[in-house]
């Protein structure tokens, strides 16, 4: 009897001293909530981003054509419905004077903050060295990461001749940019696809023409012989033979032109221009005015640039085929 209670009582001191070493080994390994560290936040990758073949050839997409992108509000790719699945989202900000162009920020469930810039029109090279080129909902994507990691441009294009799309420039030390563009140009494409915030500017707005098609090219021949027309975005074009001379005609958004900085007003048979000549030794003039109102205090402006750095600077010659030029345009666009 006294033999089957002493083995009792020892089963039982065993079985105790193993459950104070396994507390203490949990103890040892268990977390010191004091010193918590968050982890990155991971984006889910939207259906159909970075997947499937890369398309070649022309695009065809008649959701993302230019004359299409230059009406969207590029501020509802960013939205902050967008930016919600990646944090806690502010309102976006755009540009004071790009109609393309639109910026957002958030908070990550860690506190740190990231920031997508959107550019519609902006160039989308895939040639260059260090970029990734995948597909996004049947359209290329091309991906370039920043060397500090903590920024990658996520491009989508929409055009082959010149090489232009829909850039997502991202920064965001908390986590992966690349990710984070991603996730976003895949909600942008699924939105232009679907029913994209446009710009609700009225009859004759500017977002509405194509830059390259406002001047005459008689007049364009004559002040730049054997040019071609050249898309630098879906708001501005460049006439050129090459590299020299140059003229471009911009589309921006702005408060009216006055004179100021050297600027002086100009007559472009009835509309008054804004005039004012580069500070080197090459010839260079750029004219501006106002087309229509736009929201609060902008307007719409229109501005032709004059360059040619195999000429002297003189202000008569380089400024008259300059005005040469704007009366062209004030001649074709659409009236306000």
């Amino acid at each position: 009897m006294h033999l089957v209670l002493l083995n009792a009582r020892r089963r039982r001191i065993a079985s105790v001293l193993a459950l104070v070493t396994a507390l203490g080994v949990l103890s040892a390994c268990g977390q010191n909530l004091g010193k918590s560290n968050f982890a990155r936040t991971t984006v889910a990758a939207e259906p159909g981003s970075g997947s499937g073949s890369v398309p070649d050839g022309d695009i065809n997409d008649p959701a993302v054509t230019p004359a299409v992108l230059r009406t969207i509000d590029p501020c509802g790719l960013v939205n902050k419905e967008v930016m919600s699945g990646l944090g806690t989202p502010e309102d976006p900000t755009a540009n004071l004077t790009s109609f393309g162009t639109c910026r957002a920020k958030a908070v990550d469930a860690g506190g740190k903050a990231l920031t997508v810039r959107v550019e519609i029109g902006a160039s989308t090279f895939s040639s260059i060295n260090g970029v990734t080129v995948s597909a996004v909902d049947g359209l290329p994507q091309i991906e370039r990461k920043d060397k500090d990691g903590k920024s990658c441009d996520v491009g989508i294009m929409t055009l082959r001749k010149p090489e232009r799309g829909i850039n997502f420039s991202v920064t965001y030390d908390g986590g992966d940019p690349c990710a984070t563009g991603r996730a976003v140009a895949a909600k942008a494409v699924k939105s232009l696809h679907a029913s994209p915030a446009k710009y609700q500017a009225g009859t004759g707005t500017l977002t509405a023409v194509d830059p390259c098609t406002v001047a005459d090219t008689g007049v364009l021949n004559e002040v730049v012989p054997h040019g071609a027309a050249e898309l630098t975005s879906f708001h501005s074009c460049d006439w050129t033979p090459g590299s020299n001379p140059r003229i471009s005609i911009n589309f921006r958004k702005g408060l009216p032109p006055e004179e100021r900085d050297g600027t002086k007003k100009v007559d472009l048979d009835g509309v008054t221009g804004y005039q004012k000549v580069g500070s080197g030794n090459a010839a260079e003039c750029k004219i501006e005015w106002q087309h229509k109102p736009w929201v609060d205090d902008d307007v719409e402006i229109v501005s032709v640039i004059y360059k040619n750095y195999d000429e002297k600077s003189d202000e008569a010659v380089s400024c008259g085929k300059t005005a040469k030029i704007a009366k062209s345009v004030i001649s074709k666009l659409p009236k306000p």
